[in-house]
């Protein structure tokens, strides 16, 4: 099995979740994409494709060894919900008529994602994923529209396999067995003694 990476774990929950859009179960989304500091930017551009969900890796937690060439590693994503209104505040969050609000979109990528291994997208070897915490990331009105945006983190893990060191330990095993000492005049160079040590199993 191949390593697992971010790049392939952050696609498969972009595609997993495109998939609702393709089956006609996420109508309201018009787009879902990686997220690239676009809050950073124009927000009166970026409201526009509101509906919108973003993915992003967040961090790792602190890496555990479990055995000389394996690695559990702990990582968390996040995904951005971003939704707006013309109405008021309380429809950006809760929705009202055909739009949809922050909250039921929330509570769709939780239901989707929560104890989800994305193995319905060919990834193999990764932990379900944990519902993590939920934060408000905008909530407030500008030029007359209401604007919510909410993130989801999901925590996971996967274990990394130094690959290379299989070898290596391999041949550390089969080689080292016995260790020869000679014993050598330093004027003469000649040997004038040897002893052989046996390595015993578990050495």
């Amino acid at each position: 099995m191949v390593n697992l990476d971010l790049g392939t774990i952050e696609q498969a929950i972009k595609a997993a979740m495109a998939e609702q859009i393709k089956n006609g179960h996420w109508r309201w989304v018009k787009e879902i994409k990686t997220y690239g500091g676009e809050f950073d930017d124009d927000l009166l551009e970026i409201v526009k494709i509101f509906p919108a969900i973003w993915i992003s890796f967040v961090g790792s937690g602190s890496p555990e060894k479990i055995s000389y060439n394996k690695i559990q590693y702990p990582i968390t994503f996040v995904v951005l919900v971003g939704s707006r209104s013309v109405r008021n505040e309380e429809s950006r969050r809760h929705g009202a008529g055909t739009d949809i609000g922050t909250y039921t979109m929330l509570k769709n990528v939780q239901e989707l994602l929560i104890e989800n291994d994305l193995s319905s997208q060919n990834i193999q070897g990764l932990a379900p994923l944990k519902l993590g915490k939920t934060k408000t990331i905008f909530n407030t009105k500008t030029r007359g529209q209401s604007i919510s945006v909410l993130s989801q983190e999901f925590t996971t893990q996967y274990v990394i396999t130094a690959s290379e060191r299989d070898r290596e330990e391999a041949l550390t095993d089969t080689i080292i067995e016995r260790i020869n000492f000679d014993y050598v005049f330093e004027q003469s160079g000649v040997p004038i003694a040897s002893d052989l040590v046996e390595l015993k199993e578990g050495n």
